[in-house]
């Protein structure tokens, strides 16, 4: 959809902008495109669902950040007894990104809805906090390989959703 508008311009005769043959208060015709922007599905969607879609996704990063570990050691060299004795590293790796990655998606949701900032972070964090157990009893792993950077992660999403929830609260009330 265009609109037409009609726009008085004044630019002063003989400028860069105007040339000699131009009246010096010509009317112009602009066509504008339709303004509505398109809305990510974390703003359209209500924050617990956003929160919930986001708890689910991050089960399957902390997977998809181990892959990609365990991937880019088979490129470098490394043999696959090597790569799993040495996978704490690779799942402490993991469970870092996905806490970084949960933060940046906190902050995004309290930016677009500021007062789920009582309930996003926990909603965001639970199944996470679920996968990381399950990997401690179920491989044995160090403890300190899962809840140092699980840890991180929540400090993170609580900073950065406290901040997103200043930021939309700001937005909202311009």
């Amino acid at each position: 959809m265009y609109l037409n508008i009609k726009v008085a311009v004044t630019i002063k005769t003989g400028s860069v902008f105007c040339p000699q043959f131009w009246n010096s208060n010509a009317t112009l015709t602009v066509l504008i495109m339709n303004s509505r922007k398109r809305e990510s599905l974390l703003i359209t969607l209500p924050a617990w669902a956003s929160s919930l879609l986001t708890a689910i996704l991050s089960l399957f990063l902390v997977f998809i950040y181990a892959g990609i570990g365990f991937s880019i050691g088979k490129l470098l060299g490394f043999s696959t007894q090597e790569l799993e004795s040495n996978s704490s590293y690779g799942n402490f790796a993991a469970h870092l990104l996905t806490g970084i990655t949960v933060a940046v998606v906190c902050y995004y949701i309290c930016k677009a809805h500021p007062k789920s900032i009582w309930y996003s972070p926990i909603i965001c964090n639970a199944i996470t906090l679920l996968a990381g157990l399950g990997n401690y009893f179920i491989e044995g792993n160090s403890f300190v390989v899962f809840i140092v950077p699980f840890g991180i992660g929540w400090i993170l999403s609580v900073i950065t959703s406290w901040r997103g929830a200043i930021i939309g609260r700001r937005n909202q009330a311009a």
